[in-house]
This record gives structure tokens, C-alpha cells and sequence, in this order.
């Protein structure tokens, strides 16, 4: 018995009915007819996201930061442009400051490099100060933040040649990201913005994919069940997060979500790597550009 032909695929071999003939369900007079090769639509390609502007566009046009260098403590050379660098920073976003102590140290550090960049400046964090630098020559390095979070304008010394810009390694764009790649120069703890839409999504793996859990098996002093499949957890998660226009990424440890490419926040959804973990505490805090 041979294959039905499709009425749909039926004008595509109509040149073939004089040689052979195949009546469905019945059975042939003649040799096997031989199916016609439908070709398999070409997927449209998906276009790699624009690449955004750098946080500092002075910083862009320098050389890459020395790899021997000497520091030094001398006479400060951008001692004035830090001090209006932080004062407007602190104007624009009264949110972010409780007086001189810093409630959101991400925006803060990525917004004084962006005032520096302002008067054609480069500045870049490397986790602990602040350089900056106009070329390859030189840099100031500055102190601008204390262990208790206060603004701080503390000349460290001069490093020779310049020790900025930092070099940072782009992370690869997630599947169904339509920002470009970005990579944090400062994180801190502010209030969160996306924990209610990653609470939601917790809520959601849990009444829709419920095989997932082991709901007989809960972790102490909470209604947090264990997962049976960790890293099926995470991608359904991160699937209910794009399909609400999020971007998501699991780095290992913790899953980071973004809608921008300003900031990114991070989210412990598992509780000692066995159960589901909700609520504010999952929060761990937010990093300026995104990171990822």
C-alpha cells in the first residue's frame, strides 16, 4: 500500500499522473510512485542585538589600561571635577542617598563615571576606587566610598601609566534577550524592582509544572517544597520571566533578571540546593550596567 496523495501537495504532481497511479486505499497497477521532495522552509535568522553605548565614551577612546605600572601619592589633579561629579550626582538622584550614606551604590559609582565622561573625562571602577583619567599618561585614583557606605573624596595616589579603563569581558547574550550584552562595574543592595515579578513566576512553576516538585517534602519552618530537577527549575523560571518581556540568566548560582540594560538584579531562588526559595529573601541585590 502506498501514501494517500495530500490534496494540498496535489497540484505540485499532476506531471507524474501519466506515469504513474496511485488510488488510496486501493491498491496499485503500476510502480510505486516515488514521493516528491518538499523543501523545508529556510528559518529567518534572528538579528544579534545593536550593541549599546558605553557607560563612558572618553574612557572608549583611550588605550587599554597599562599592565606595568608605578603609584605614587602626589598632588591630586581631579580633585575638583570629583567634588562636582559627586554633588550632582547626589541633586539628580536624591533617591539613591540618605544624606552622604549610599542607598544604591550601583547607580551612584556608574553615574559619577558618566558626569566625569560628561566634561570628556574617563573614570572607571575596579571594584575598590575610582581612576581617572583624560589620556594614556597618568591617572588619579580616588577613594569615594567608605566600608560603611558614606561618600568618601579621598585622593589615593597617581599610577603611571594610566591604570584605566578597566578591562571587562562581555558574557554572552541569553536565548530570547533582545538587549545587547552588558557587563556590571558596580553592584550594591537598594530595593529591589523585579521581586514581585519573580515571586509570580515561582507561583507559576509551581501550579504548572508541578512535576518538577516533590511537594511531600517541604523545608523547615516554610511551605518551600524541594525540586526534584534543579536545572529544569531554572529554565522554566527564566522562560515565564522572557515571555513577560525579562531578559534571565542563570550564572551558576543565582538567577539575574533585567528589562534594561541600566541594571540587573539577582535572585536566590533555591534554598541550600534542594529547595524553591521565594519571598524578599531571595533578593541578594542589583549591579550597574547589567551584568550580563
Amino acid at each position: 500500500m502506498y501514501p494517500c496523495i495530500d490534496k494540498l501537495r496535489r497540484p505540485a504532481i499532476i506531471a507524474l499522473a501519466g506515469l504513474t497511479m496511485t488510488v488510496c486505499g486501493g491498491k496499485d497497477s503500476g510502480s510505486p510512485s516515488q514521493p516528491v521532495p518538499v523543501p523545508s522552509p529556510t528559518p529567518t535568522p534572528i538579528a544579534a542585538p545593536t550593541p549599546g553605548p558605553p557607560v563612558s565614551a572618553s574612557c572608549a577612546r583611550l588605550p587599554p589600561a597599562a599592565d606595568k605600572y608605578t603609584c605614587r601619592t602626589e598632588h591630586a589633579s581631579f580633585s575638583d571635577e570629583l567634588d562636582e561629579a559627586i554633588d550632582t550626582v547626589k541633586h539628580e538622584h536624591p533617591e539613591a542617598f540618605d544624606g552622604d550614606h549610599v542607598k544604591n551604590v550601583g547607580l551612584y559609582i556608574v553615574e559619577v563615571i558618566k558626569e566625569f565622561d560628561r566634561m570628556g573625562i574617563c573614570a572607571d571602577f575596579d571594584g575598590e576606587e575610582l581612576g581617572v583619567a583624560r589620556n594614556h599618561n597618568f591617572n588619579d585614583q580616588y577613594d569615594i566610598l567608605t566600608a560603611r557606605g558614606q561618600i568618601r573624596r579621598y585622593f589615593v595616589g597617581s599610577c603611571y601609566p594610566s591604570v584605566v579603563p578597566v578591562g571587562r569581558k562581555l558574557r554572552g547574550v541569553p536565548g530570547g534577550c533582545n538587549l545587547p550584552a552588558s557587563r556590571e562595574i558596580s553592584c550594591g543592595d537598594p530595593a529591589p524592582s523585579y521581586d514581585g515579578e519573580v515571586a509570580s513566576a515561582i507561583d507559576e512553576v509551581l501550579k504548572t509544572k508541578p512535576e518538577l516538585f516533590d511537594f511531600n517534602d517541604i523545608a523547615p519552618r516554610t511551605d518551600w517544597p524541594a525540586v526534584k530537577d534543579l536545572h529544569a527549575y531554572y529554565q522554566a523560571l527564566i522562560d515565564i520571566l522572557v515571555a513577560k518581556g525579562y531578559c534571565g540568566r542563570f550564572d551558576g548560582e543565582e538567577i539575574a533578571v533585567k528589562k534594561t540594560n541600566d541594571f540587573s538584579e539577582q535572585y536566590d531562588v533555591n534554598y541550600k540546593d534542594k529547595y524553591v526559595r521565594t519571598g524578599r529573601g531571595s533578593y541578594r541585590g542589583a549591579c550597574y550596567p547589567a551584568a550580563f
